[in-house]
């Protein structure tokens, strides 16, 4: 028995090492990739607090802030600078309807994004709550 290797097939030595390096350094790579983050603590939320709102210490402020009064104020056609004002949109939930992008209802903000989702619970709650001038 005649066992004869040609030389195309021997492995060279520096073919080895290069391989090996190169399954070292990914081998590294997907393993430092490989990580388990839950969002919730890397970027806690602070809760949305709805209990007990007021129109004058939280609707106002966030109709103020939002730009609702900039563009529904005294002079405008709809008109959300009063409680009056704002209690029939509030009592033909066209507010609700607005704010949550609601089909059958002109999407507010008026071409900006929609309000976050603890503005528009806080609102939600005031509403549900009776909607009191308070």
């Amino acid at each position: 028995m005649n066992l004869k290797i040609s030389e195309s097939q021997l492995v060279k030595p520096q073919l080895i090492g290069k391989n090996l390096i190169i399954v070292v350094l990914f081998s590294i790579v997907g393993i430092q990739s490989c990580k388990y983050d839950v969002e919730e603590e890397l970027y806690p939320s602070t809760p949305c607090e709805t209990n007990a709102m007021s129109y004058q210490t939280d609707i106002v402020p966030i109709l103020t802030n939002n730009g609702c009064i900039s563009c529904h104020g005294d002079l405008a056609t709809l008109d959300l600078n009063g409680y009056s004002d704002l209690k029939i949109y509030v009592d033909n939930e066209a507010l609700l309807g607005s704010i949550k992008h609601r089909d059958g209802f002109r999407k507010m903000p008026d071409n900006q994004p929609k309000l976050d989702q603890c503005t528009i619970d806080k609102i939600e709650s005031w509403i549900y709550d009776g909607a009191l001038n308070n």
